[in-house]
């Protein structure tokens, strides 16, 4: 394809991105296919038989209150488990979007940028900060002693 007298036009490179949507309270948000080892339901299963050597929940991480936390994902990074309330879906989104200014203080570690799904914009979580605050000192929650699916990090910890 010629463009005017510049030359030949390069096609454009669109970056697809594998991700899972999920719930955290009221909240949807994404993380990275490949940051993941597995998606567990979080109330089928004894600690046990996870291979997590931590795990925490995203509403005590996100200051998000307290929601049913029905699925676990389990990062590949650190063998963290993340409780989460829902899992919707798997999709392939395009270039990953720097993260707008009006995220400000914590949210900037929280997550690594946006993406748009529709007409949705989707924050993209960072798993590193996950693996990160799973193994920071304070009240962390060995596998072997999860609470029930309703607590979360600070109701165990009090």
């Amino acid at each position: 394809m010629r463009v005017g007298r510049l030359g030949v036009a390069r096609p454009t490179i669109r970056a697809n991105n594998a991700v899972i949507l999920f719930w955290v309270g009221p909240y949807r948000m994404a993380i990275d296919a490949g940051a993941l080892q597995e998606i567990r339901n979080g109330r089928d299963f004894a600690a046990g038989e996870s291979r997590c050597k931590a795990t925490l929940s995203a509403h005590a991480l996100l200051g998000v209150p307290p929601g049913p936390q029905e699925r676990l994902l389990v990062l590949r990074l650190g063998s963290v488990g993340v409780r989460v309330d829902r899992v919707e879906r798997m999709i392939e989104t395009g270039a990953l979007l720097p993260l707008p200014k009006a995220f400000q203080g914590a949210e900037r570690g929280w997550y690594c940028g946006i993406t748009l799904a529709g007409e949705s914009v989707i924050p993209i979580v960072n798993p590193e900060t996950f693996a990160r605050e799973a193994y920071a000192p304070g009240p962390t929650i060995p596998a072997s002693e999860w609470p029930p699916p309703d607590q979360s990090r600070e109701a165990v910890a009090s």
